[in-house]
């Protein structure tokens, strides 16, 4: 009985080892599929990017500012140019950033479900809340400087009209003081004026 088993097993040994296994796994050496985000040039990305930041900053200057100040004041038109360009990267940025995250999203979807993956995700993710932040301030910061830009030319465009009406006789002042000054003095004139006409008055009479 136990020679019996003995050879049963010898031969269950010698199929295992005697079995032909393939020479190559089916698959193996096939192309790995690769996975293709949407067509589109660098050049049309960077073209929509800028064409969004023009649109953009072009109204936020409209709208605190005439078109015959930005038409005439070089300082304005060349700085808009750099705040165009500067939020036309930060929108191209993020634009990367969400096809990133859409074709991991896609992979993990998939089945591509290893750590790596998921912490890849995590990154830009957080990568592109910064880019939000920062492009939300970038914007707030653009439009402080239009406001500033705004009151600084009432301001000496004011400065010149007072400059002018002083040339013509009238009161030039600068801070508040000196206003009250020139409007108490302005008062007293006329007043002066008034009794002066009141005692001619009196004296035809």
């Amino acid at each position: 009985m136990k020679e019996q088993s003995k050879e049963e097993l010898r031969q269950s040994l010698d199929d295992l080892l005697g079995y032909d296994l393939p020479d190559e796994v089916p698959g193996l050496n096939e192309p790995t599929p690769v996975r293709r985000l949407p067509a589109q040039s660098n050049e049309a990305a960077v073209t929509v990017a800028k064409n969004k930041a023009t649109k953009v900053l072009d109204s936020l200057l409209k709208l605190y500012l005439s078109e015959e100040i930005i038409e005439q004041e070089e300082y304005i038109k060349a700085k808009s140019e750099l705040d165009k360009s500067a939020l036309s990267m930060l929108i191209r940025q993020m634009e990367n950033s969400e096809t990133a995250i859409t074709a991991l999203m896609g992979a993990i979807g998939e089945g591509e479900v290893t750590p790596r993956m998921f912490e890849v995700l995590s990154d830009l993710q957080r990568t592109m809340l910064e880019i939000i932040k920062s492009q939300t301030m970038y914007m707030m910061a653009v439009e402080e400087n239009a406001k500033k830009m705004s009151r600084d030319i009432d301001i000496y465009r004011g400065g010149s009209e007072s400059d002018q009406a002083s040339n013509n006789g009238g009161a030039r002042s600068r801070g508040t003081k000196d206003l009250m000054r020139a409007l108490q003095g302005t008062i007293n004139e006329e007043v002066t004026d008034i009794e002066g006409e009141d005692e001619g008055d009196l004296d035809e009479e």
